[in-house]
Order: C-alpha cells, then structure tokens, then sequence
C-alpha cells in the first residue's frame, strides 16, 4: 500500500515537472484586442458601390481616405477595410433593415473577424444614396465604432 502511495507520488510530481495541461499560477492567456479600423484607406476597388468616409474627416482636395468601403461581387457585397493598418476584403454574410436603417455584417476569408456596418436612412434634405452610420469590430471581441458619412451608387446596382 505504501508502494503504491509513492509511485503516485512519484507519478504527479514527474506530471508537473514536465508542464502540465495550463499556464502555471500567475501566468493568463493573452487577451484578445479588436483590430483598430484607420479611416485613411485609399480605395482599393476602381468604382465603389459605397464610400464612406470618417465623420469630421476633410475630403476636399484629389482622393480620398476611407474608413469602409463595398463592392458588388457576383451575387454578393465586398467590403473592404483597413485592419491593423493593412487593407482586408470582406464578404457580407447578413443584411437586416428596419427602424430607420440597415446593419450588414462582414466577415474575413478565414473567419477570424467580423464587422457590424449600421447605415442611417437618409435624413430630410439628404439624398436617398447619402448615409451616416459606423462600422465596428464585433468579433475576436466588441472594438470602437467608427462614425462615417458618404454615399451609395444605386444606379450601378440597378444596371
């Protein structure tokens, strides 16, 4: 019996000595951050079906800079974003409408993020391509929302 008991011993100590299953005591995962959305992308498509630029952002002068932006694909919507300072293409996975305006969400090739895109109906005086809304980050986890402005081309869509 007492053979026993030590050999068990023995086996637990030798278990731990060669790392275990965990981080040891006082050692944490790294924590996942949301990938930082830059508002200074250059357009990545030729003709954009939507371009939307930081709220507060100046636009005058030759090009712009982009916080998000669609493309129309063959029976799907890209979008398009600067993730962690590199530009990424998306793929909308979903569309909801109602209560005033539209949330898309996108999500990467591989899945590993996903976008909240919430456009604004237009208000009085605004035209019906014009939209305000944001974009933000909802997965690895829930980032900042990037207030925006800009405009839709739906004469494209219709042709």
């Amino acid at each position: 019996m007492r053979l026993a008991g030590i050999m068990m011993s023995s086996l637990v100590l030798g278990l731990a000595a060669c790392g275990g299953n965990g981080p040891d005591e006082g050692e944490t995962e790294p924590e996942a951050t949301a990938p930082t959305i830059a508002t200074d992308m250059e357009s990545p498509v030729e003709d954009p079906f939507c371009a939307f630029t930081a709220e507060n952002t100046d636009t005058s002068g030759e090009g712009g800079r982009y916080v998000f932006v669609t493309s129309m694909g063959d029976a799907v919507y890209h979008g398009y974003a600067k993730l962690d300072g590199e530009v990424t293409r998306l793929t909308e996975i979903e569309a909801g409408f109602g209560a005033g305006m539209e949330t898309r969400r996108y999500v990467t090739e591989d899945d590993s993020v996903e976008l909240e895109v919430i456009l604004l109906d237009p208000r009085d005086g605004q035209a019906e391509s014009e939209h305000s809304g944001s974009v933000r980050v909802i997965y690895p986890v829930e980032g900042d929302a990037v207030k925006f402005y800009g405009e839709c081309d739906y004469d494209e869509a219709g042709e």
